[in-house]
């Protein structure tokens, strides 16, 4: 199956092996770095939308290694883990070849303004996959900011810009619907890929729950590409 085509989510098995290109082998626990688990599911019918944009990636040619990422912009852990770890491990293994990292955002529904975040981050995204990544770094980099805001929407709107989006384009998105599919269309996959908490990772199919610490999540990379 490729990703391009429109997928329906109502088929997790499919969609799984499409996502994480593996079987599931038994999860790895962070333990205390993982929240508890609770999950927003979404109780209308799930839209039809082609699966590749539900997940933002960095793929390098040649690489034999994929973990797929579902976190929440608002999860304090997984903000951690993008501001201390992921760049260490992007520069180890993503710029080097080795891994293909694709990065799911959902929302759980409980971090203040979190689906409001995930609507603008796919309002840049609209704009470029560069463009996103700018943009997810600064969502991450200024949680605090834009959690505690009673009307966040400014403040995404100038994370937006200086991520080189268009000022008008993206305040143009915000105000549709049409990234409600998208929200809908990733909180399904993520449930129906079993993910319940944020950080959740797929490293060629295997489920670390949780931010592990870097020298151990380095260490389960170096052992499937060494």
């Amino acid at each position: 199956m490729n990703a391009q085509q429109i997928v329906r989510l109502l088929v997790p098995a499919g969609l799984f092996i499409v996502l994480v290109g593996s079987p599931r082998t038994p999860a790895v626990n962070a333990g205390q770095n993982a929240p508890a688990p609770v999950l927003n599911v979404p109780n209308q019918p799930v839209p039809d939308v082609p699966l590749d944009q539900l997940y933002h990636e960095i793929a390098p040619k040649g690489a034999k290694v994929t973990v797929v990422e579902f976190s929440d912009f608002g999860c304090p852990y997984c903000g951690r883990f993008e501001r201390d770890e992921f760049p260490v491990l992007r520069k180890e293994f993503v710029e080097t070849g080795k891994v293909r990292w694709r990065f799911v955002p959902f929302v759980l529904g409980i971090f203040p303004n979190g689906s409001e975040a995930m609507r603008s981050a796919t309002c840049v995204a609209e704009q470029g996959e560069a463009d996103f990544w700018k943009m997810h770094d600064q969502l991450f980099a200024h949680q605090d900011e834009w959690k505690s805001a009673r009307s966040p929407e400014p403040i995404f709107q100038r994370y937006a810009v200086a991520s080189g989006a268009d000022a008008k384009k993206f305040a143009a998105c915000y105000a549709s619907t049409r990234a409600q599919d998208r929200e809908t269309a990733a909180d399904a996959l993520a449930d129906r890929s079993g993910v319940h908490s944020t950080p959740t990772f797929f490293v060629n199919g295997r489920m670390v729950e949780g931010a592990l610490p870097l020298a151990q999540f380095r260490a389960i990379l170096e052992q499937l590409t060494g």
